[in-house]
């Protein structure tokens, strides 16, 4: 049994004639970071209060560690959250901060809070700061501190709801890579929320890709950019190109060529990733550079492939299936206007059916 498990979890707010979440199951074993990834409005922070029992689902069950929490108090449950905003006590030092639940609770003796409160800093990288109240700290230590606070009360389950958001950008690499060396060193299994893929990649051992209240795909991050279930899951994670294509015996024939895949036969949708491009400038497909866009390391090019290099007839195609976006090394630069002939490879594919 996973350390998780969410059953059929459904939930429709009054008003609303569609769900905001709807028959969500989700398995998640002990130890791991699982990252719930979507855009806005998909469900992600609905189904966190659901598991922290902020709100009550309409059907549906959640167990933690093989016990149903259906019906608990939010209090009751073994988990602690993590929020976009810190939610500190602006009056209590940050040692004060962290102590706060175990102290009201008068769950720790003196000397036990004292000394889980040092392991804390210690953990956080707090060391020094005990002392200090926290309007006089970083907007990063802040969200350490709230962490820290999170995991005194040692909670089965930690969920974190974009925490990382209000965060400057070198800031969340670093809180990223914090994340991951508690989880390492806890063992705590995590939920986090968030709406950047680049963030999910980094501390995803597993992605829950979310659209409209549905689970829309589950594995792992490297699974998203190989075998994406759908053209909107594909779109998501960077896949540009798609065309009618048919695959049989494990060869996908579209209209720029076949590619032999590993993917079930049936009529579908080829997707093409923008690294596909190889071979520059002895390929078999030729094409007209229409814009170019410099992105640092590489070159994002739109191209209009010429009909004469294609398999069958452009007549099989949608007008915009004709026009590819490729990347390029920088090192490689076409300006609008020029021909640019290429392959496309098989490993940059996948079939959507």
């Amino acid at each position: 049994m996973s350390f998780l498990t969410i059953d059929g979890l459904t939930k429709t707010y009054r008003g609303n004639a569609e769900p905001t979440i709807c028959e969500l199951d989700l398995e998640v074993e002990q130890g791991e970071i699982v990252v719930l990834l979507g855009a806005s409005g998909c469900g992600k922070t609905t189904t966190l209060r659901l598991i922290a029992g902020l709100e009550q689902q309409d059907r549906g069950s959640i167990s933690i560690d093989g016990d149903c929490v259906d019906g608990l108090r939010a209090e009751k449950r073994p988990i602690a959250m993590v929020f976009q905003k810190a939610l500190l006590f602006k009056n209590m030092t940050v040692a004060e901060n962290i102590g706060f639940t175990p102290r009201l609770n008068r769950s720790m003796s003196r000397q036990e809070l004292a000394r889980r409160i040092d392991e804390m800093l210690a953990l956080m990288r707090l060391e020094g700061l005990g002392e200090r109240k926290v309007t006089q700290i970083s907007g990063g230590q802040e969200q350490r501190v709230s962490l820290a606070r999170a995991l005194m009360t040692n909670p089965k389950l930690l969920l974190l709801d974009e925490p990382l958001s209000a965060l400057d950008a070198e800031l969340r690499v670093s809180m990223r890579e914090h994340i991951r060396l508690v989880n390492r060193k806890l063992g705590t299994t995590m939920l986090f929320v968030t709406h950047d893929q680049e963030e999910a990649l980094a501390l995803g051992d597993r992605i829950a890709m979310m659209f409209d209240g549905r689970l829309a795909q589950y594995g792992a991050p490297e699974e998203f950019f190989t075998r994406p279930a759908s053209r909107q899951v594909a779109s998501f994670f960077g896949w540009k190109n798609f065309v009618k294509a048919e695959c049989r015996l494990k060869v996908a024939s579209c209209a720029f060529g076949r590619f032999a895949l590993d993917c079930p036969d049936g009529v579908g949708v080829l997707a093409i990733r923008p690294e596909a491009a190889c071979n520059i400038g002895t390929g078999v497909l030729q094409g007209v550079v229409l814009s170019a866009t410099f992105k640092g390391t590489s070159f994002s090019y739109r191209v209009r492939i010429d009909e004469r290099t294609l398999e069958q007839t452009s007549n099989d195609c949608e007008p915009g299936e004709l026009e590819l976006e490729l990347e390029l090394d920088s090192r490689e630069v076409f300006s609008p206007g020029e021909l640019l002939r290429f392959d496309l490879d098989a490993r940059r594919m996948w079939m959507l059916v």
